[in-house]
């Protein structure tokens, strides 16, 4: 058992004498400098180099008219995109209701009940299924 601690006092011996110079503390201050600020070279930079630039394409919000369009673009566009409307089949007015209040009663839409029913004419006139000849209003 005795021979453990005599182990590690010679190991920490050793290590202790072939760290004089390695720490920076034993540096000077030339050494660091040089250390830190010794970097590859970077490619020559040209300035008359053309500037290139990007066009992303313009997403333009498009609610269409309808009675009711207000009260959705005023509730709605906070949470959907207005192409939200015309990417979904058109449904009932049954179903638009529904939805509506889904949004109200599981996710916290803050719409008031008078603000609901010009919700839902908005869908219904923008994409209700009246306009393929489904079911009526």
């Amino acid at each position: 058992m005795r021979a453990m601690p005599v182990f590690l006092l010679i190991v920490a011996l050793v290590a202790g004498a072939g760290c004089k110079r390695s720490g920076s503390a034993a540096m000077g201050y030339g050494e660091m400098e040089a250390m830190t600020l010794s970097r590859p070279s970077l490619p020559p930079s040209h300035p008359s180099s053309p500037v290139h630039s990007i066009s992303l394409p313009h997403d333009e919000t498009y609610a269409p008219p309808g009675p009711g369009r207000d009260a959705f673009v005023t509730a709605c566009i906070v949470c959907h995109s207005p192409r939200y409307i015309t990417s979904q089949p058109p449904f009932s007015r049954a179903v638009w209701k529904g939805i509506v209040q889904k949004m109200i009663d599981t996710y916290g839409a803050h719409i008031a009940p008078a603000q609901a029913a010009e919700i839902v004419d908005y869908l219904v006139a923008a994409n209700g299924a009246h306009l393929v000849g489904g079911e009526g209003d």
